[in-house]
């Protein structure tokens, strides 16, 4: 179903008003057309779609015929999202629930997850995001106050690896680790100590085969309550008087590290 649409205050429109300083009331929003081209790719649902008038041709023969596609005139389109949207192209998403924690050790392709704990950024969490999905991580973990993987800038920046992760909530994790841990899981906080484990020896300590890193807030580093829960605190030794790496960064080697062994399925992502 293809319509055009010259008013910005037409209902059918409201999802996509002011996001550059908001996000969408109800589900997600997907910006260009690689990223909405993976959304519609991978399984999860749509409410409609969005394009500059003029290039639908490029897009329409990957939109299913039952989900609805608005065109717009460009400058109308900036009126209306508050800026001039990327590729002249947009698609509110319908965002699946977070599966609750219980579910993760029922999963028999999981070695290694990654838990994110009070991170707020949403380029860091979206390049964490990408560079999981590199190294074959598809369970993420979303502890509180942590930004959601469904933010727009989060979805950009991970160029779309958040459509094919599985988020679990990791509401209250002082309670839900140690049941994880229950399960087999060893949980690895990563932290500045001195006295914790060199990244380098990380794997020989590890007894484990289903692991979670936990990567914390950008400046504070993980909640010391929740590092203290953790089977495992590891840290990566520094030179030339350097402080702190950048969050995602410093877990994109924690996870290489993790990773190289080649023990996570060549299709996990």
């Amino acid at each position: 179903m293809i319509e055009t649409i010259h008013h910005p205050d037409d209902p059918r429109l409201a999802a996509y008003r002011n996001l550059r300083h908001r996000e969408t009331d109800h589900g997600f929003i997907a910006e260009g057309g690689v990223v909405v081209q993976r959304l519609l790719q991978s399984g999860l649902g749509v409410h409609s779609v969005l394009i500059h008038a003029g290039r639908e041709t490029k897009y329409l023969p990957l939109i299913p015929p039952d989900v609805p596609v608005y065109l717009i005139d460009r400058k109308l389109g900036q009126a209306l999202a508050g800026y001039d949207f990327h590729r002249g192209i947009l698609a509110h998403g319908i965002q699946p629930s977070f599966r609750p924690i219980e579910a993760l050790s029922q999963q028999t392709d999981t070695s290694l997850a990654l838990a994110l704990v009070e991170l707020s950024d949403p380029e860091n969490v979206g390049s964490l995001l990408r560079s999981a999905a590199a190294m074959g991580i598809r369970d993420i973990l979303i502890g509180p106050r942590t930004i959601s993987p469904f933010a727009r800038r989060v979805i950009r920046v991970s160029m779309a690896s958040v459509f094919r992760h599985r988020f679990y909530d990791l509401n209250s994790p002082i309670e839900q680790l140690p049941q994880l841990q229950a399960s087999g899981f060893a949980s690895i906080a990563t932290v500045l100590d001195d006295d914790a484990v060199p990244l380098i020896k990380l794997n020989q300590t590890l007894q484990h085969e289903k692991r979670i890193l936990m990567v914390g807030n950008e400046g504070n580093g993980l909640p010391a309550d929740v590092a203290a829960v953790a089977t495992h605190r590891s840290t990566l030794p520094m030179k030339n008087e350097t402080d702190s790496l950048n969050v995602s960064v410093a877990s994109a080697i924690f996870l290489y590290e993790l990773t190289r062994g080649g023990n996570l399925p060549d299709d996990n992502v």
